[in-house]
């Protein structure tokens, strides 16, 4: 989980400066472990919530 988060990151992080993505990104880089941790212990119907660094949560979460 933590490696496809840090690829989706990197891919972001790429293509960003290109103006392909018309949105502020805040990225995680360094910090996956925060959202795989936190959605190791949830269960699979509970929500989670996030800030402005929420692609990894996103995708800890199963997105």
């Amino acid at each position: 989980m933590m490696l496809r988060i840090r690829l989706v990151e990197e891919k972001i992080a790429e293509i960003y400066p290109r103006q392909e993505m018309r949105c502020p990104v805040h990225l995680s880089i360094g910090q996956e472990a925060v959202a795989a941790g936190t959605a190791a212990a949830l269960s699979k119907g509970d929500f989670a919530m996030s800030g402005h660094r929420s692609h990894a949560h996103y995708l800890a979460k199963g997105g």
